[in-house]
């Protein structure tokens, strides 16, 4: 499973062009970033823009009563695929009607247009995810404290 992950991590950082670091030409360069789930773990935001490109993005998301009274995502659709990597927790993913259980290191995909929803189990322990969109879907470098934040 560690190695899917990092096929898909590597795939994705490969096709992100665009990412807006700065170098010495003033153009933009790919990155690497080690040890990924470890930093999505220390996220204590709703949603935290972590990385933001033309036509992708990622997106650190806690899943806590702390941060939506409800404990989950909500349900949502997209114009664009996501994918959710499960860094820390137990949940549930509900896609199209159907839920699935999710723990650590599953991932969920989700082609545009499905309708989601990721629900946290625990009341006492957060959901962490790392969610990538293939699109933007909150501004570069924000932080949502709470989901209330983001209405």
């Amino acid at each position: 499973m560690n190695s899917v992950k990092l096929l898909l991590i590597s795939l994705l950082l490969f096709s992100i062009s665009g990412v807006s670091l700065a170098n010495d030409n003033n153009q933009s360069n790919a990155v690497v970033i080690p040890q990924i789930f470890e930093k999505a773990k220390q996220n204590d935001n709703w949603k935290l823009a972590f990385l933001t490109a033309k036509n992708a993005q990622i997106v650190f998301m806690n899943v806590s009563p702390a941060t939506n009274p409800n404990n989950e995502i909500g349900k949502e659709t997209h114009p664009f695929d996501q994918i959710i990597f499960i860094a820390k927790g137990q949940g549930k993913a509900i896609l199209n009607g159907k839920s699935i259980m999710i723990n650590p290191g599953d991932i969920v995909f989700i082609p545009q247009g499905v309708e989601h929803n990721v629900v946290n189990l625990s009341t006492k322990n957060p959901l962490k995810i790392l969610s990538v969109y293939s699109s933007t879907d909150i501004p570069a470098n924000s932080t949502y404290k709470t989901k209330a934040d983001t209405q």
